[in-house]
């Protein structure tokens, strides 16, 4: 008798260990698979915005992805900040951009937009762009189409078709410029 009640309690004590190992072994298999889930899913994030007053449309960015209406905003973004100036606002509009310039190009970027500031506050010239088209089919490379107008005083002094490439990269999530060049419209 006494020896039935020990196997009885040992084999409670068995099954009750199997027990604890399979549901351990199930948690153990549950966690792993929800790790897998949450790191191939990283870069899988959408982030939707909704337009706020600046922004024209929406737009969204996941991961080293963005939509096409995100890549115009900031093309009209940096376009307006190159672009649209004057002696007084050039610098301020300088350190806007200089923001959005990746940190490998940052002194070359910066070394031709001071040269811009320079040339345009030396001679007084506000310099107004008119965007009409902007391309964001090619990766890494935006094509802003407009006319820019170069006015000092009342009267403009150079009016013409211009195209400002703008070469950029998106790392998660952040739009980096690596080059912006302004070059006659070759149509």
């Amino acid at each position: 008798m006494l020896f039935d009640k020990f196997k009885f309690k040992m084999d409670k004590y068995i099954y009750e260990n199997w027990t604890f190992r399979i549901v351990t072994f199930v948690l153990l298999g549950v966690i792993l698979f929800q790790s897998y889930l949450i790191s191939s899913r990283m870069d899988n994030q959408k982030v939707v915005f909704m337009p706020p007053k600046v922004i024209n449309q929406e737009f969204w960015v996941t991961g080293n992805e963005v939509s096409k209406s995100y890549l115009n905003e900031m093309a009209l973004f940096t376009v307006f900040n190159l672009m649209n100036v004057t002696k007084e606002t050039a610098k301020n509009n300088i350190d806007n951009l200089l923001v959005l310039v990746s940190p490998d190009f940052y002194y070359e970027v910066k070394s031709n937009l001071m040269d811009q500031m320079n040339y345009i506050t030396d001679n007084a010239i506000s310099r107004v762009f008119f965007p009409s088209v902007v391309n964001v089919d090619q990766k890494g490379l935006i094509k802003v189409t407009g006319v820019m107008k170069d006015i000092i005083s009342d009267k403009i002094m150079r009016s013409e078709q211009a195209v400002v490439r703008i070469e950029y990269q998106i790392k998660q999530g952040r739009f980096w410029i690596y080059d912006i060049k302004i070059t006659k419209d070759d149509k």
